[in-house]
């Protein structure tokens, strides 16, 4: 099983820009930002840092066992070395998301984040944010060009989801290693979407665990690639959120021919344990869920099924829906040409 749980606050603060309040920017960046008239020397005094919140899921909503990854889509990088790497750890303070911009116009409200305070009026205990050093998170950059991140934070938030974590929920942070925000020779720059983006590539936090179900009762296995699968009850719009058992109709494609029409169609099959589905955004073509252990089909004695959880699905937009097919030896992908739209309202 596979869902998405939004970003509820982000900015970014600025070791070079103390007093700016980015809260509402539709950019959060990390690395080193510098000042027009700086000198290179400053590049060791010009960290950028993100600080992001999650509303996290109450006590035990979710299997001890999941796995969690924050997602980040790139909108730019410069100067970022093949193995730069990212920290996040827990904010240890509260803090204010505000409604300042720096980006799109550059107005800096004093009633949020900045390097220096965490709201209004508090100020941090150490410029740049409180945040703890244990449990962390880290991701390396290996490709060139770099490409959009998936950061493994579940020893973050899988004590936050039990219950069992010693301090209170206040977010994370993200951040180059210490020792290169102080280096004048790294000048990297990373920037991603935030959420406040108008785009599609928001930050979130994906949700992973294995849920599967499979009875199959009196339900026959298929034994040939020739079949047709057809989703019962897949609706043409869902609210977002929305969770649906989308039953799937899988038949013979070619069966024998008989006078009573009805009686051709009347073995139900399943279709095999290892069948995976994929949803894609319809326009964009960015995969959502992949195939992987996470998008296994279920079945009960009624038929196979997809568990569709539309939480964290961008609104307004329509979604394709792709199958895997592995019997044995043999994998196929069924033509299954349905989509359905997530709305807000539904």
């Amino acid at each position: 099983m596979r869902t998405f749980l939004p970003i509820s606050q982000d900015a970014t603060i600025y070791q070079r820009y103390p007093d700016n309040n980015t809260g509402l920017d539709e950019i959060i960046e990390v690395g080193k930002v510098i000042k027009p008239l700086d000198g290179v020397g400053k590049y060791a005094s010009g960290s950028a840092r993100i600080v992001l919140n999650i509303d996290i899921p109450s006590e035990n909503q979710y299997p001890t066992n999941s796995v969690y990854y924050l997602n980040l889509r790139i909108a730019n990088a410069k100067n970022v070395t093949r193995y730069q790497q990212l920290n996040v750890y827990p904010v240890s303070r509260s803090w204010t998301e505000g409604s300042g911009y720096f980006y799109q116009d550059v107005k800096n409200m004093q009633d949020g984040v900045t390097w220096n305070v965490a709201s209004p009026i508090v100020s941090w205990s150490l410029s740049g944010s409180d945040y703890v050093t244990t449990p962390s998170a880290s991701y390396t950059f290996s490709r060139v060009p770099i490409e959009d991140i998936k950061i493994d934070v579940t020893q973050i938030i899988r004590p936050v989801v039990s219950g069992s974590n010693e301090f209170a929920w206040n977010g994370l942070i993200v951040k180059f290693p210490d020792t290169d925000e102080q280096l004048t020779t790294n000048t990297g720059n990373i920037k991603f979407f935030s959420s406040n983006t108008h785009t599609i590539f928001a930050p979130k936090l994906e949700v992973l665990y294995n849920n599967q179900t499979f009875i199959t009762g009196s339900l026959k296995p298929i034994s040939t690639g020739n079949i047709s699968i057809i989703p019962k009850n897949l609706k043409t719009a869902y609210t977002v959120g929305e969770i649906d058992k989308v039953y799937l109709v899988v038949r013979d494609k070619f069966p024998d021919k008989r006078f009573d029409e009805a009686q051709r169609y009347k073995t139900k099959y399943y279709l095999p344990s290892s069948s995976l589905y994929r949803i894609k955004d319809q326009v964009s073509g960015m995969t959502i869920h992949d195939f992987d252990q996470y998008s296994t089909i279920n079945c009960d004695t009624s038929g196979s099924y997809i568990l569709l959880d539309t939480t964290g699905f961008d609104v307004d937009r329509y979604y394709t829906i792709d199958l895997k097919i592995s019997s044995g030896q043999q994998v196929w992908f069924p033509e299954f040409d349905y989509s359905f739209k997530v709305d807000r309202n539904g």
